[in-house]
């Protein structure tokens, strides 16, 4: 892992017109071929975070550096240049997905809008869907026809198709079932083997989080209360709200149970 870091976001502030604080004093840094996971409930801020760092909502406060260029300054061109550099990976691929569009021109005007001719576009577009185990035949489909977990991984082929160096997953996997999202988490590692490319990783899920994460970041009610390396947030959690996740969480409720079976004395 490089010691520089790919982004740098720091005292990140953005108060809503209702006077709702979304995020209050959020710094964080990701650098390159990392994962680092955001988690907290619902209204904890961390998809308000996601979309200030990726500028779809501009912070009240803060500052914002994308491999060393001062993000928040950006405007225009220099601002959509970059934005092939930066992708993201929606909670909702059903939404997300023109409905009017086949999935090889959603993917492929992902590069066409970047410059990309429209031939290469829609061959490269072919060749992703295959990489994320997708038929090549499902490019000529529109997304009522495949199912979730079959455009979440289209969502990812478009988010990749720009070659970025950060992916931001919001909740990406949260409406797929168990089974589905461990085949889309793997093949998330198994990309950032290949490619090297980092991702800021979104979710309600400490599970999922601590799965896929090499650090967490633990919200509430807008403000970072604890931070550090999966394992040892799993293992020794200082902060009682990041206690209270993990209790909640199913996953940790069995190795409780199981631990305290094992060591009840025979009867």
């Amino acid at each position: 892992m490089s010691a520089t870091p790919l982004l740098v976001a720091e005292h990140l502030m953005k108060r809503f017109p209702n006077g709702v604080q979304a995020v209050d004093d959020v710094s964080l840094t990701v650098h390159p071929g990392e994962t680092v996971g955001i988690v907290g409930e619902s209204g904890s801020g961390k998809s308000t975070t996601a979309k200030l760092v990726l500028r779809l909502l501009d912070a009240d406060e803060g500052t914002i550096r994308f491999d060393g260029e001062d993000l928040r300054a950006l405007r225009g061109g220099a601002l959509r240049s970059l934005r092939k550099r930066l992708q993201l990976v929606p909670q909702n691929p059903q939404t997300s997905f023109n409905p009017k569009l086949t999935i090889g021109d959603s993917i492929a005007f992902n590069l066409t809008v970047h410059g990309t001719r429209s031939k290469p576009a829609h061959a490269r577009a072919v060749e992703l869907l295959e990489r994320v185990g997708v038929a090549r035949g499902h490019a000529r489909k529109h997304p009522h026809e495949l199912s979730g977990g079959q455009l979440q991984r289209c969502a990812i082929a478009r988010a990749l198709a720009t070659e970025p160096q950060l992916v931001v997953c919001d909740e990406a996997v949260s409406a797929l079932d168990k089974s589905v999202q461990a085949q889309v988490l793997n093949l998330l590692a198994e990309l950032q083997r290949e490619t090297g490319v980092a991702f800021l990783f979104i979710s309600h899920d400490l599970a999922v989080v601590e799965h896929v994460a090499d650090r967490v970041i633990v919200m509430y009610l807008g403000e970072v209360v604890e931070e550090g390396p999966a394992i040892d947030l799993w293992r020794a959690p200082a902060h009682e709200y990041t206690r209270t996740l993990l209790a909640a969480t199913p996953e940790r409720l069995l190795a409780t149970r199981d631990a305290a079976t094992a060591a009840a004395p025979a009867r």
